[in-house]
């Protein structure tokens, strides 16, 4: 049994600017599975529809991993069992991008803020304008699949220990971060598999949410531990959404914030004081 949660609130920086709040996370259960994503529009001006971008990104996840039955898993190459994951979230993706497109062309007022540049490179691959990155986990089978591409956080959580799940100290710094709207997405989107006892709990978070604590080891302390005793206690998520709020529109960088959670319900949370 688990604890399922997601949160999402518009940084205060955006709400100041008058700009969409770009985040977008889901939750989603059923008999057979538990889904949560996690995905953060990209905020440089020529992302003018990364708001879209980032719920295009969290609906193609869970298209693909509610369409998953048990006789995905009996293929024994692990990396084939991958791949397929990857090109079915990413064909996914770029259909729903491509339906958008066809929908709701570009219109030249959305451009106006553009410079040429921008606007050639729109006009070359329109699709960069939904710019995100991708994150998502499913509890399937006693399965854990986590998918990512880009800075957003996807954790696991074992006793008392935080693991990034992915290692990304090759990926690029600062403001710029690997993107589903890359024509080469499928060589930086990463898919993991796990055995569903391996962790107590997965975390997906945008960085709106770390970065207040400069450090994993300070978000681990001050955020995940007291959130997990808490939740493990009190059985309640509602002091988590607030946690997330306030860090949102007071306590943080001005980003927009996200967080999914899938917790066990019988995790010990002796190791999270």
């Amino acid at each position: 049994m688990y604890y399922v949660m997601n949160k999402t609130c518009i940084g205060y920086s955006h709400l100041h600017s008058h700009k969409p709040c770009q985040d977008f996370s889901s939750t989603y259960k059923d008999n057979e599975r538990i889904i949560i994503t996690c995905c953060d529009g990209h905020g440089g001006n020529q992302y003018i529809r990364s708001q879209y971008g980032s719920k295009c990104a969290s609906e193609a996840i869970n298209s693909v991993f509610k369409a998953m039955d048990k006789s995905f898993f009996r293929e024994k190459d692990q990396e084939k069992i991958k791949d397929t994951i990857k090109l079915l979230i990413l064909c996914a993706y770029n259909k729903l991008i491509e339906r958008e497109l066809t929908d709701k062309p570009i219109k030249k007022q959305e451009l106006i803020n553009l410079k040429e540049e921008e606007i050639d490179s729109l006009k070359i691959n329109p699709a960069k304008a939904y710019g995100t990155t991708l994150s998502g986990a499913m509890l399937f089978h006693h399965h854990i699949i986590v998918v990512s591409i880009g800075d957003t956080e996807a954790l696991g959580v074992k006793k008392g220990q935080l693991i990034k799940l992915f290692d990304n100290s090759n990926d690029p710094a600062g403001n710029v971060t690997y993107s589903m709207c890359q024509e080469d997405a499928y060589q930086y989107l990463r898919v993991a598999v796990f055995d569903e006892r391996d962790f107590d709990g997965i975390i997906l978070c945008t960085d709106g949410l770390t970065s207040p604590y400069q450090s994993y080891e300070n978000f681990f302390t001050y955020f995940v531990k007291p959130t997990i005793n808490r939740i493990l206690l009190s059985k309640s998520i509602d002091k988590v959404e607030e946690d997330v709020y306030m860090i949102a529109t007071e306590m943080g960088v001005g980003d927009d914030v996200s967080l999914s959670l899938l917790l066990n319900k019988h995790a010990n949370s002796r190791y999270y004081r």
